[in-house]
């Protein structure tokens, strides 16, 4: 989030490199996305979240969370909506 409100914009850019080959982001958003997936396998098998969550679908609420970020008028409203997410993904282990 931090990273996302430094950069102002940047996630639309990830998000369309993300699904086209030959934008000069893709392997970096590809190994972005395989990173997470990475994470959120270790932390699904530990029983620390919810296993029905897959890494896509995390990137896109990481993604969307960082755009509703980059809005003024949502903004304040961002760390409040993060920690719900984190509720919903993470399980007591």
């Amino acid at each position: 989030m931090a990273f996302t409100h430094q950069h102002r914009g940047i996630i639309a850019p990830l998000m369309s490199a993300i699904d086209d080959p030959e934008s000069a982001l893709h392997s970096a958003c590809v190994a972005l996305r395989a990173a997470g997936t990475s994470l959120l396998t270790r932390a699904q098998q530990a029983g620390l979240a919810r296993p029905d969550l897959s890494g896509e679908e995390l990137f896109d609420l990481i993604a969307a969370l960082a755009r509703l970020r980059e809005q003024p008028s949502h903004a304040p409203r961002a760390e409040r909506i993060l920690a719900v997410l984190a509720d919903a993904i993470l399980t007591a282990g």
